[in-house]
């Protein structure tokens, strides 16, 4: 070879080899269990000084980490836990990369009764397809329920109803456990209200579900696990917590494992007292108008209880059987006062109205897993729901007009009754490091039979039925879908792609009095979609990280939406169901970006959907009687940008996160024509518009000596409109602070600081504007006291006996 074309490539590699660099990688498992360790902590240390250099990083949900890009040289890996002896292992990287293997980290016994209260733990994290949020890491979520929880999760709105909306749409789907449970949007309000938020372990939130899962809720899902751990032994923790409105809750968990069996159950009764309100003006544009304010202060307690066993059949074989339930009652009145001047209508109407009614909930499910290997996997599940309950409202309406004064009584029974089936088969089998394969099937059928009852008269005593107002709603919704995906790694690239085909039936029927099933003709529709998926990632240097991914979605409309029953329970609003509704396709694209430090993280998240066939609730004036239903009434363009920032000052005593979200909603003309209670005809038409809004919110945690740590979150919601109007802008604050004493915790959080939790809209008409308002509890202070028990004693593993050496990593992991 000529030299003189030898020496300068060779003057050309030495500067390229002197900034050699190497990734190290490996997995952390729990040595007592066998089961991957997520959010460790893994910080790369100097070798020659012993100080921590600026390059670390956390395990993932499969306990696997990667250092990217460490120059040549000598260090010390520190891997740390709560609860868990620290291992260091020395390295030393020569250009090329260094896997670690599998690391198994042993339990700190004198530490795991303290692992919930010492310290604060990161109440986010990120996931290839999800964010996670700690439910333990939340000081103000003692004594709460999953519906006033929710409220606290960046994105995540949760109105006067209890209806639950994300990034600013009220189309997400909601599991518990990553299943429907028998959750829908005619019960989810009520079954998240009864939840205690200690029974939760934490909440995922998936903007944009692959192909595997569900395409229901165009926003998305969000997934409530609740709480199942598995170190060994028996341990758990009892609870007692009390509000300044008179409320309460308290609650055991228990844990009992051993190598063979594990078992856990919990029961909790809770208690609430809640005082609402109402504000409605409705102007005409001839300068009449029809006003009211009322108060309505409602109760309930409820008992919720979970119980379920896992048995370790072989090394390879699981069977587990689970379930939770709930029994409740709730009542409650209002007192609504109407002022009118419109010509012909009365000029007040005095409305009072009582509510009682009972519900009744159960899950419950049997699985089978089998491994080959730990990414071989076959899980079959089957499960059972039912929720029902009757309910009872009357309504007294003391009217005057200007010649004479009538009283109208009415009382309306209804019968809930929602049950459901569901099946699922998930195969995973990871054939290499590079490629792995999702398949499998889900089955979900369920039915609803709902009979309502309406009793008129002056008043309980001369009452009679009124047929024309009884109706018996019944709804079949099956639901069958075969998904496939496959997906790999290269080097510091990740891909994955997917399809989903679903097949679903309705079956409706809307029966009036004296009617059965073969005298109406069932309401059929038969639907067939695919949802593609598509997935694409980067592990870029320095910490940087990017994804783009793909996915169709839809929104079936719920029971209430179709059912074409009237709703009398407001005099002046009246609302009902549209049969002929369809579902609402969407495409949804996002593009994420993070970037992350050793104390400090910020994800930005870009997003677009485009939605067809739109279902929104319209509304229309006949007779001065405001009616609501539901249409399909235009096209519908979200984007928006999701922003969120972590950092961690002063030594990880300051936490801090902070969301902003920035979105437009483009909603495309529309006109609708509708058949009125008179049999007029009612144009209703909107013009195109263009909606900005933003929200934004911070979470302030400070650990502070003596065990003690403060929390503080504000929010603020900016206004937005609707295809009918607008949601006004809205802002809260929520204070909580923890003190450890051992095994005790003494919490203490005020919620809606200062009581400025309330729900403003405005909806416009052709000749009229309406504005409404309406709040619900308002300042809550509540205490919480928290006992933790239990006796952590290792179960027998294949390791035990081996001696541990100094590092804390026993026998050293699979190297």
């Amino acid at each position: 070879m000529n030299l003189k074309f030898l020496m300068p490539v060779c003057m050309g590699i030495l500067p390229l080899t002197a900034l050699a660099a190497g990734d190290i990688t490996g997995k952390v498992i729990n040595k007592e269990t066998g089961d991957p360790m997520d959010f460790v902590t893994v910080q790369l240390v100097n070798a020659a000084t012993g100080k921590p250099l600026p390059i670390g990083t956390n395990t993932d949900e499969n306990g696997v980490f990667i250092l990217k890009g460490v120059k040549d040289g000598k260090y010390i890996v520190k891997i740390s836990n709560v609860g868990s002896i620290d291992q260091e292992r020395p390295v030393e990287v020569k250009k090329d990369d260094i896997d670690l293997g599998t690391l198994r980290l042993a339990d700190d016994t004198k530490l795991l009764q303290e692992v919930v209260v010492e310290g604060i733990r990161s109440q986010m994290r990120f996931e290839l397809d999800k964010k996670v949020f700690s439910v333990d890491a939340n000081v103000t979520a003692a004594g709460q329920s999953a519906s006033e929880l929710l409220e606290s999760i960046p994105s995540v709105e949760v109105d006067q109803d209890g209806e639950v909306s994300l990034r600013g749409n009220s189309s997400v789907t909601i599991w518990i456990n990553g299943k429907e449970s028998g959750l829908t949007a005619d019960n989810r309000a009520q079954i998240l209200e009864q939840i205690p938020a200690e029974t939760i372990d934490k909440i995922e939130v998936i903007t944009n579900p692959s192909a595997k899962y569900s395409p229901e809720g165009t926003a998305g899902i969000i997934n409530i696990v609740l709480k199942k751990n598995r170190k060994a032994g028996y341990y758990g923790s009892a609870e007692i917590s009390g509000n300044s409105r008179g409320g309460g809750n308290a609650g055991v968990n228990v844990n009992l494992n051993s190598s063979k069996v594990d078992a856990f159950a919990g029961v909790g009764f809770r208690m609430r007292h809640a005082k609402g309100g109402s504000l409605m003006n409705r102007e005409f544009t001839n300068g009449t108008y029809t006003k009211s304010e009322g108060e309505s202060p409602s109760h309930g307690n409820g008992l919720f209880f979970r119980l379920g066993a896992t048995v370790h059949l072989t090394d390879k074989d699981d069977i587990a059987a689970n379930g939770f339930g709930m029994f409740g009652h709730n009542w409650g009145h209002s007192t609504t006062n109407y002022h009118s001047n419109v010509p012909g209508n009365w000029l007040s109407n005095l409305d009072y109205s009582h509510n009682r009614g009972d519900h009744r909930g159960a899950h419950a499910e049997l699985s089978y897993t089998h491994k080959w290997r730990d990414n071989h996997v076959l899980d079959i599940t089957g499960s059972f729901n039912n929720w029902s309950g009757p309910n009872n409202r009357s309504y007294l309406q003391d009217i005057t007009y200007a010649d004479r004064e009538e009283t109208i009584y009415q009382e309306q029974n209804m019968d809930m009754s929602n049950r459901s089936w569901e099946v699922k088969v998930d195969y995973t089998n990871q054939f290499n490091e590079y490629l792995k394969l999702e398949a499998g099937y889900n089955g979900n059928f369920g039915k609803e039979n709902t009979p309502t009852d309406t009793y008129t008269g002056t008043s309980a005593a001369d009452m009679t039925q009124d047929q024309d107002l009884y109706n018996r709603f019944i709804y079949k919704n099956n639901i069958s879908a075969l998904y496939a995906t496959l997906g790999g790694k290269v080097k510091n690239f990740s891909f994955s792609a997917g399809l989903r085909a679903e097949s679903w039936q309705v079956r409706t029927r809307s029966l009036g009095f004296g009617q059965t099933e073969s005298d109406v003709e069932e309401f059929k529709k038969n639907n067939f979609a695919l949802f593609p998926s598509a997935f694409i990632s980067w592990s870029l240097p320095h910490d940087n990280e990017m994804q783009i991914n793909y996915t169709r979605r839809l929104r079936r409309p719920w029971g209430g939406m179709l059912n074409s029953f009237r709703d009398i329970s407001d005099p002046t609003n009246i609302s009902y169901g549209n049969p002929e509704l369809e579902p609402m396709y969407s495409n949804a694209f996002e593009l994420n970006y993070i970037k992350s430090w050793t104390y400090h993280m910020i994800s930005l998240s870009a997003y677009m959907r485009t939605s067809t066939n739109m279902m929104n609730r319209i509304s229309y004036l006949d007779n001065d009687v405001m009616y609501t239903t539901w249409a399909n009434v235009a096209d519908q363009v979200n984007s928006g940008c999701e922003i969120v920032v972590k950092n961690s000052l002063f030594k990880s005593h300051l936490d801090l996160t902070t969301t902003v979200n920035l979105y437009n909603n483009h909603i495309s003309a529309w006109n609708y024509d509708f058949k009125s209670e008179s049999g007029n005809i009612v144009p209703i038409s909107g013009d195109k518009q263009n909606s900005f809004a933003w929200d934004a919110r911070m979470m302030a945690n400070v650990r502070l000596p003596w065990s003690l740590s403060l929390q503080a979150t504000g929010n603020y919601n900016s206004k937005m409109l609707s295809a009918q109007g607008s949601r006004q802008g809205g802002w809260s604050v929520d204070l909580g602070g923890r003190r450890v004493f051992g095994a005790w915790s003494f919490s203490v959080n005020c919620r809606d600081l200062f009581d400025s939790r309330r729900f403003k809209s405005t909806t416009t008409g052709p000749d009229y504007t309406q504005y409404n308002e309406r709040w619900r509890n308002g300042r809550t202070v509540r205490l919480t006291i928290k006992y933790s028990f239990g006796n952590m004693k290792a179960k027998p593993s294949k390791n035990e006996g081996e001696p541990m050496d100094g590092s804390g990593y026993g026998d050293g992991g699979d190297m």
